[in-house]
């Protein structure tokens, strides 16, 4: 079972990832695209989260991977609203975000999931990461609906001269001219 479902989500990753995403932005638009991804990302968790058998936590898999065409989009978004000089570091700040909740994620979920499984715990409910999961996806998606999309405009640096005098074209390294004869 566990090779199945990784082979339904390598397979459906790789579908979205190469042939959706890119027709998805072309058609809806980069803020749509990011809220349809998370839409069905938090859907396919509920799904997961409620799911009986294996075969729902299987049929969750392809509609959780629909949540990879909303990264492309957040990412250009973000890149949109900042300069040429400080796409280093909202790229670092990105992996830092991910690298933070990379940490809290799975203590957060382990302890969730341990505490809807205790047989002291009122509640039974194993899907209980997943409906977190979810619950916060789906909040994200409420949010990315409020963002203000700026609008694009191609970066003009002036006129573009019809002629460049030569001499402020270097042809080879920088140099004094020296006489082509040498006295040995």
């Amino acid at each position: 079972m566990i090779g199945i479902s990784l082979m339904i989500v390598g397979i459906a990753t790789a579908v979205i990832s190469g042939g959706l995403t890119g027709r998805m932005v072309a058609r809806f638009g980069e803020k749509r695209t990011l809220y349809i991804g998370q839409f069905f990302g938090a859907s396919g968790m509920v799904i997961a989260g409620l799911a009986k058998t294996g075969a729902w936590l299987l049929a969750s898999i392809p509609i959780i991977s629909l949540w990879n065409i909303s990264m492309p989009a957040a990412q250009s978004m973000m890149t949109h609203r900042v300069s040429e000089r400080e796409q280093g570091e909202l790229q670092g700040a990105l992996q830092s975000m991910r690298s933070i909740t990379f940490i809290i994620g799975p203590w957060l979920f382990l302890r969730i999931f341990g505490w809807f499984i205790d047989a002291k715990s009122p509640i039974h409910l194993p899907g209980a990461p997943y409906l977190l999961a979810g619950a916060l996806l789906f909040t994200a998606m409420l949010m990315a609906t409020r963002v203000e999309q700026p609008e694009i405009r191609p970066v003009t640096t002036g006129p573009i001269p019809d002629v460049v005098p030569p001499e402020s074209i270097p042809s080879a390294a920088i140099a004094p001219i020296v006489d082509s004869q040498e006295n040995a």
